[in-house]
């Protein structure tokens, strides 16, 4: 059976105080948190939702939002959907999400809810190659020149030393992401043993020397990180 991660419990730094909490924030009439949620509750093949929150306040203010958008979906059961609190990294909060499964769960998608317009189709795609043992991820080819700052200088205007990167390989990450849930475990269990952080999930998969998917959407799937976020997703919600 196939489970899902949801994280919600982002500190929101680079929000710089302008918004309490980026996943509650409104876009149109709706939020990140829900528009996430509701894209996996479409798919039926996601048997279980752990959601990932912050602290106890926030949870509160999450069940309040999510319950009446439950009611749309109601061959959808109050055990299908847990709750856990996060950590102090994204990999603590993986970590606790992949806990709170109940057994039978054996494949799992990570997916941040600050990525709201992830459609249920791309969600099915995930789901039909994780369930044949394989890794994959949302994922975007590169269309921009990478430059590498050979030298680190923190004053981004003085001349230094610079590589240009070949693109032709290089994909920008989005989520969900997933695998077998054994892969994750072990790849997380791994990477706390050794000091490893980690920011992306699949990481912890390339950690046990496993092959990675890419799954390219063909729509925009873009991630809320500053204030200025919001308007692009005000302009994709209207379009």
């Amino acid at each position: 059976m196939v489970g899902a991660i949801l994280l919600a419990a982002g500190s929101g730094s680079r929000m710089h105080g302008e918004v309490a909490d980026k996943l509650l924030h409104p876009i149109g009439n709706s939020n990140a948190f829900i528009l996430s949620c509701q894209s996996f509750l479409q798919v039926d093949t996601v048997r279980c939702l752990v959601i990932v929150y912050k602290d106890e306040s926030q949870l509160v203010r999450l069940k309040e939002c999510l319950s009446p958008a439950i009611s749309a979906y109601p061959h959808r059961k109050s055990t299908d959907i847990l709750w856990v609190q996060g950590g102090a990294e994204r990999q603590d909060s993986v970590w606790a999400g992949i806990h709170a499964f109940p057994n039978e769960i054996t494949h799992i998608l990570v997916h941040d809810c600050a990525r709201p317009f992830i459609q249920a189709k791309t969600i099915a795609q995930a789901v039909t190659e994780i369930i044949q043992d394989r890794a994959v991820c949302v994922a975007r080819r590169l269309k921009d020149t990478i430059r590498l700052r050979v030298e680190p200088i923190n004053e981004p205007l003085l001349p230094t030393t610079t590589r240009t990167l070949d693109r032709t390989n290089l994909w920008l990450m989005e989520t969900p992401q997933g695998a077998p849930i054994a892969w994750l475990r072990e790849g997380l269990e791994r990477a706390r043993k050794d000091g490893i952080v980690l920011t992306d999930d699949m990481a912890a998969v390339e950690c046990l020397g496993h092959p990675v998917g890419m799954l390219e959407p063909d729509y925009p799937n873009p991630k809320i990180t500053t204030p200025d976020d919001f308007s692009y997703a005000e302009f994709l919600i209207h379009s």
